[in-house]
């Protein structure tokens, strides 16, 4: 029964996840319950942090419109960590930075320049 759990009730169970849920656990979570195309930002953010964890590609065209239109760095740090993590990560996380970071305010741009260890 989780029709009217609030955001901290999701976000609660979402933590509760292991990092190593794996591909298909994510995708049938995400059938159920719709996690990658969340309106609520806490949510998205803390599922699409899962879904780095867990190499859940299905979710990977969310993480980078989530990255473009979201610059508050609260949400940029956790998932721009996440992604730096690997070398492929690594390697997606410039792509999207690199389209993104124009947008971002200047605290957040020095905070994941550092995290990317970006070169202008």
């Amino acid at each position: 029964q989780t029709q009217n759990w609030s955001t901290q009730e999701w976000l609660h169970f979402i933590h509760a996840l292991p990092d190593d849920t794996g591909a298909q656990r994510m995708q049938d979570l995400d059938r159920r319950f719709n996690f990658t195309k969340s309106g609520n930002y806490e949510i998205l953010s803390a599922w699409l942090q899962l879904a780095v964890d867990n190499r859940y590609g299905a979710a990977y065209p969310a993480l980078e419109q989530f990255l473009t239109v979201q610059g508050r760095r609260k949400f940029l740090e956790p998932l721009y960590r996440k992604l730096a993590a690997t070398p492929e990560g690594l390697e997606r996380a410039k792509q999207i930075y690199a389209k993104a970071r124009p947008t971002y305010h200047s605290v957040s741009r020095q905070t994941i320049d550092e995290i990317l260890k970006w070169q202008q």
